[in-house]
């Protein structure tokens, strides 16, 4: 998981993520004008997106759990 983390970020353009996450089987299902939200099998992905679209920041949130992690640029 964490390897795909690095790899979003890396990605940066917003719409390139999107394409990037729903590739690896995840859905989006929460999105807003900074932040977007992805699941598959229980896992959250939860991406921030600065004034360009480019990703910033991202954390993974198990369904099962109340811990996450978080990943910056």
């Amino acid at each position: 998981m964490d390897k795909l983390l690095a790899s979003a970020l890396q990605i940066k353009q917003r719409t390139m993520v999107t394409g990037f996450f729903a590739r690896n089987g995840f859905k989006i299902t929460m999105t807003d004008f900074d932040d977007m939200t992805f699941e598959r099998e229980g896992v959250q992905v939860s991406v921030h997106f600065d004034l360009e679209s480019n990703a910033e920041s991202a954390s993974i949130r198990s369904k099962n759990s109340h811990l996450s992690q978080r990943y910056s640029l």
